[in-house]
């Protein structure tokens, strides 16, 4: 059953009672990054940015704002999408920032809305670890944050092992271990 029905968007429209913005835009992006940017999180080099473009494995997205930090000598990128539209976000606007995470290998997505979200983009975002957050009054409140709990699925086939040894110009060469017992042999240094 899908969320974008016209019965749905009224259903969420009746039940929302959040104030509405009267801003542009771009004044709605630039709140989300000063609130960003307010967070420092005594994290390595916060970095935020409105418009930031970020390559992909299929193109580059400007997005509307990004945040980059390192903790614990890790870089992490968290990519913001900013919907100040006059009706609750759709499952189709939630599905896009995933397909950005996914090419841009970003490791959080957050979208932030002015009128709330459907039921499918909360049940699709919450699945996927995408943060659900309403912008009010210069604060924002978290609809979701994280992916729920659940099972890990049972990994099932075969698996093949490699070693990875340094070849000397500060790169690696890779050796198929999976039906070679001499190459198992030479990675765990056993003799013939």
């Amino acid at each position: 059953m899908s969320d974008d029905s016209p019965t749905a968007t009224a259903a969420a429209d009746e039940e929302d009672h959040w104030p509405s913005f009267d801003i542009t835009p771009k004044a709605y992006e630039e709140a989300v990054a000063a609130i960003a940017k307010s967070m420092n999180l005594d994290l390595i080099g916060w970095e935020v940015k409105h418009l930031d473009p970020i390559e992909g494995l299929d193109g580059t997205y400007v997005m509307d704002v990004t945040a980059r930090f390192q903790l614990a000598g890790m870089d992490f990128l968290i990519l913001f999408e900013c919907k100040r539209h006059k009706d609750p976000v759709k499952r189709s606007d939630v599905q896009v920032l995933h397909t950005k995470l996914q090419s841009t290998g970003a490791q959080k997505g957050v979208v932030v809305a002015a009128t709330g979200f459907q039921s499918g983009a909360l049940e699709f975002a919450g699945a996927h670890g995408i943060a659900c957050v309403r912008l009010v009054d210069n604060a924002w409140t978290y609809m979701t944050r994280h992916t729920t709990a659940t099972t890990p699925p049972v990994l099932t086939g075969a698996y093949s092992g490699y070693a990875m040894t340094p070849d000397g110009d500060e790169d690696y060469d890779f050796t198929l271990l999976t039906g070679s017992v001499d190459n198992s042999r030479a990675a765990l240094i056993i003799p013939a």
